[in-house]
């Protein structure tokens, strides 16, 4: 199921430098749940067998409100849930044609700093963002962050974001 959202494998010669990338900048915020504020929650895009719960800090939620820019110090944890299926592994939808969470799977962070762009090829750049993936119990996971640089690299007129136009509004 993880193995879905997450590509699992090495990342040989992306790195110009191992020392100066790297989701070990990105730590899980403790209290994400009640510090930050929950402005998005639905169906995965994607991944059919998902779906996301996004919180942002302060920072990123008064820099979309007021100039549509996430700052360095800009937090996004996105929770991310299995949903339930059916005997034959199809997903089971509501009465509103929407996923019905089954269990927490994953916890995702995405961190903006100064400078955590630095070591990675052009095509893995995100405007300074960074990436970790936590377990459902909040333990680090050594995951190959490249397929999130590889999502999230073309929306660069969104900061970076699937949910932007749900955070700046």
């Amino acid at each position: 199921m993880l193995r879905t959202f997450i590509a699992v494998g090495t990342a040989v010669g992306l790195f110009a430098s191992a020392a100066a990338a790297g989701p070990e900048k990105v730590s899980l915020p403790a209290d994400y749940q009640t510090s930050f504020t929950n402005y998005y929650e639905g169906d995965r895009v994607g991944n059919d067998k998902q779906v996301i719960r996004l919180f942002a800090n302060q920072t990123a939620a008064k820099g979309a409100s007021k100039d549509g820019k996430l700052p360095y110090g800009s937090v996004i944890v996105g929770e991310i849930y299995s949903v339930k299926v059916d005997g034959e592994g199809n997903t089971v939808e509501s009465a509103l044609g929407r996923r019905i969470i089954d269990k927490l799977a994953a916890v995702v962070v995405m961190e903006r700093g100064e400078g955590f762009d630095e070591g990675y090829a052009e095509e893995l750049t995100v405007g300074d963002w960074e990436f970790a993936v936590y377990s459902a119990a909040g333990e680090k996971l050594d995951k190959d962050v490249t397929a999130c640089r590889e999502c999230h690299h073309p929306l660069q007129d969104k900061e970076f974001l699937w949910s932007y136009e749900h955070l700046a509004r």
